[in-house]
């Protein structure tokens, strides 16, 4: 299905038939770039709604340019072309940030301010990189111009990448704020016991932002030994079981309890709830909703205390803080592969930043190295 941001019929060049690609003689059998683009946007999708979001967002936003700004292709793009664009998103004109941009979307934004470079800027390499790629691989285009852009991102040195996560006092902090949320009123108690619940199954089984959106208790099953577990779909579309503790199947219960619910499974109860039914029906927060939801918890969590440098680290924290957090406090009593299996990691080198160790090993060594 055609993403409704981009009507072929908003952008006439996309409609057009290429001569050398008419006849299917590309293994997509596109035969315009309408076509190819919403064949890759259909494979992207495949793995995530999120990762659909984000793929169409950026070709979106490259291809308004190259139509509008350079009034050139797909398969007419050079590495000159993706340079100029970069500096473009970089510095964009103000127009660019205004609705009106994008044909036939009148109240569309492409840009809400420039992208920053560094990581943001690498970001959108990635998605350009992964797009040509598509298209090389399926002989629309002669090949992938944007494998020669250069990243910005530096390299790191082994022990030296450094991982967001809530410090001791932190941790002890947010709990605290965690157990004194207002309960005055129904609409509060209600709101309480879902941050409660969805802070709790995001630490108890250190979930991604997409594995807590994208689960409901539908995923929980009984094991053969009395206990539950919970069938994550991960990264990578790759699927792996959650070991639920006792208390984290009281947590469970208890919170299905507020909507009549018994047990803790047999039903698509999400396990990031919106705050309100829609149609009757209780749905899921989207990653979005979800971010937003944390940001605002963590500003809940700044204003209880009077610590300016705590509350600038609680405002900059991200949700994935969270996973972090629970890696990092199961890392001192499991395996390094232990870890890798439960945190969905394919490579334990990914897991072994958790393990901090050899950070307060070098620190230790190094007290007294001084003039």
């Amino acid at each position: 299905m055609m993403t409704d941001l981009m009507n072929p019929e908003h952008l006439p060049l996309m409609r057009s038939i290429r001569s050398d690609v008419a006849g299917a003689d590309n293994l997509m059998g596109a035969s315009n770039d309408s076509e190819a683009l919403t064949l890759f946007l259909n494979k992207s999708g495949s793995r995530s709604q999120e990762t659909r979001r984000r793929y169409e967002r950026e070709i979106i936003r490259f291809t308004a340019y190259i139509y509008q700004e350079l009034m050139i292709d797909y398969a007419a793009v050079r590495l000159k072309h993706l340079q100029t664009y970069l500096h473009f998103i970089q510095n964009l004109p103000v127009h660019w940030l205004k609705p009106g941009v994008l044909p036939g979307k009148p109240e569309k934004i492409l840009f809400r301010s420039s992208i920053k470079p560094g990581k943001s800027t690498d970001q959108v390499i990635d998605v350009l990189s992964t797009f040509f790629g598509f298209l090389e691989r399926n002989r629309y285009t002669m090949g992938n111009p944007a494998s020669s852009l250069v990243r910005s991102g530096e390299k790191m040195a082994r022990g030296s990448k450094v991982i967001r996560y809530f410090h001791e006092s932190e941790w002890q902090h947010v709990r605290d704020c965690l157990a004194s949320l207002p309960c005055s009123t129904t609409k509060e108690v209600m709101e309480s016991a879902r941050t409660r619940f969805m802070i709790k199954m995001a630490y108890g089984l250190a979930l991604r932002e997409s594995e807590l959106t994208g689960q409901t208790c539908n995923d929980i099953y009984p094991d053969n030994e009395g206990g539950y577990y919970l069938s994550v779909l991960g990264k990578g579309r790759k699927r792996r079981n959650l070991p639920v503790n006792p208390q984290l199947i009281e947590t469970i219960k208890d919170y299905r309890n507020f909507y009549g619910y018994t047990g803790i499974s047999g039903n698509a109860l999400p396990l990031a709830p919106r705050r309100r039914k829609s149609g009757g029906v209780i749905a899921g927060l989207t990653s979005r909703g979800l971010r937003f939801w944390w940001q605002g918890f963590m500003q809940y969590c700044a204003e209880k205390t009077d610590d300016i440098n705590l509350q600038n680290r609680l405002e900059a924290m991200p949700f994935h803080a969270l996973r972090h957090t629970a890696l990092t406090h199961l890392a001192r009593k499991m395996d390094i592969e232990d870890l890798a299996i439960f945190a969905g990691h394919d490579s334990i080198n990914t897991t072994s930043q958790y393990y901090h160790v050899e950070a307060r090993r070098l620190k230790a060594l190094t007290i007294d190295h001084q003039l």
